[in-house]
């Protein structure tokens, strides 16, 4: 489908300008004074945004608020004795605590050596003594074999395993057939 407008049917914007009598100078000067006018613009609002900043990190340098310096010297010696007696007295907590701290861990090392000697004594008296169990003494089992142990004969020594036996012998070899 062709195009119903040619570029050379199209109307320039030069000659419309000439026709209104505009001169390619003044419009120039136009589009001059319209960058400037935004860059100034551009500048006023860096210049308000640099203000914001400046008084923000000053807040922020004054403990989250801009103080005023006219107030009177004596609430703040007050504040100050009253914060210096909170400090002792935490200080002085601080001491007691430590030394808790230090008498319960003397304490825990005393209940450790206390603990491991009392371990070394109970593997001491299992070392000396053999364990005697009342199943393996068959006197506290019965007590009247307690009373004939004396006329009992020592026991023998168990008697040796007898030899083995020799396997027998299989025939491996398929029967022999029948006599006809």
């Amino acid at each position: 489908m062709p195009n119903k407008f040619e570029s050379a049917d199209m109307p320039r914007l030069d000659v419309l300008d000439e026709e209104l009598g505009e001169d390619a100078a003044a419009a120039l000067r136009a589009r001059r004074r319209r960058i400037i006018a935004r860059l100034l613009l551009l500048a006023g609002i860096a210049l308000g945004l640099g203000a914001i900043g400046a008084l923000a990190f000053a807040w922020s340098n004054a403990d989250g608020r801009l103080r005023l310096e006219l107030q009177s010297a004596a609430p703040k010696n007050a504040q100050r004795a009253a914060a210096q007696g909170e400090i002792d007295r935490l200080r002085g907590q601080i001491e007691v605590l430590k030394d808790e701290v230090k008498d319960l861990t003397e304490a825990q090392h005393q209940a450790a050596h206390t603990i491991a000697a009392m371990k070394a004594a109970e593997q001491e008296l299992r070392r000396q003594a053999p364990a005697q169990y009342w199943y393996s003494n068959p006197a506290a089992l019965d007590p009247t074999i307690g009373r004939q142990a004396t006329a009992l004969p020592p026991r023998r020594p168990p008697a040796g395993r007898p030899a083995p036996r020799e396997p027998r012998q299989l025939d491996t070899a398929a029967p022999a057939p029948a006599p006809r």
